[in-house]
């Protein structure tokens, strides 16, 4: 069976769609116009990969890391206001096309466990968090970022440094999920020990090998920031930064746990 093929499950991250086209669309006043860039969304997916099998996600109401979040406030930074189309595109989501609204936690989440189930499906967003999630990932061109191609990302990926004039961080599965606790992350003020950049984070853990050996350096590192604190800290990053990928058997997420 050749991959992907008509059975492919485009798993598609609806909360982007939902801004990228809303913030776009504030000067459009006819609705037809919103709903024509909406389907050339989707058309240009199925067209790439030949399939009409897709599910889209939308973020609802009750997100856990909203109480994981102790020191900062989780998006905190974010302005509260929204695209005047917002409540339009998400109607016209939920109305119009095969998509489910996550509750409790992220359409992040609910697209990690898609994938994390279902080798035959491709998890298509833009969203650098994601990266740390085994599987197929498809990232469309934005206006400050080219297409990346079809990739599939196993669990133990690791982390390259690309070369540039500002050089970029790129990595996967769960040592991007340690680069991110060390670097943090401004889009939803989820804030890292001092000074840890891409670069800074990349010579920290390129010598690591192991899980057990990532997650000793950047223990050793939130020791230095935060001291007696340290452990607490850790831990809350490290909730609001993991993907959930399973459910136990009670329905409860299951979250991420200091390898032994």
């Amino acid at each position: 069976m050749t991959f992907p093929n008509k059975d492919t499950l485009l798993v598609i991250d609806g909360d982007i769609l939902l801004y990228s086209v809303g913030w776009g669309s504030e000067d459009i006043e006819q609705s037809w116009i919103v709903d024509q860039r909406i389907e050339n969304f989707f058309k240009r997916l199925f067209t790439k990969f030949e399939t009409y099998n897709y599910k889209a996600y939308l973020t609802g109401k009750g997100n856990f890391r909203e109480q994981a979040a102790t020191t900062h406030k989780y998006k905190g930074n974010r302005k509260p206001e929204k695209p005047k189309w917002y409540k339009y595109i998400k109607d016209y989501l939920l109305h119009m096309h095969n998509t489910v609204v996550i509750e409790g936690m992220e359409a992040d989440d609910g697209m990690a466990m898609n994938i994390t189930r279902n080798n035959n499906s491709i998890l298509c967003s833009i969203d650098k968090d994601l990266w740390m999630v085994e599987g197929w990932h498809y990232s469309w061109s934005t206006h400050n970022s080219p297409e990346k191609p079809l990739r599939y990302i196993k669990n133990d990926e690791g982390l390259t440094l690309l070369e540039g004039k500002r050089k970029k961080l790129i990595g996967g599965g769960y040592p991007w999920f340690y680069a991110q606790l060390l670097m943090g992350d401004k889009t939803d003020n989820i804030v890292g020990p001092k000074g840890y950049g891409d670069v800074k984070a990349y010579k920290a853990l390129q010598e690591c090998e192991t899980e057990k050996d990532y997650y000793a350096v950047v223990k050793e590192v939130y020791e230095e920031e935060y001291g007696e604190q340290a452990e607490d800290r850790l831990l809350e990053n490290a909730q609001l930064l993991w993907m959930v990928k399973e459910l136990d058997d009670d329905g409860e997420f299951v979250m991420w746990e200091k390898p032994e």
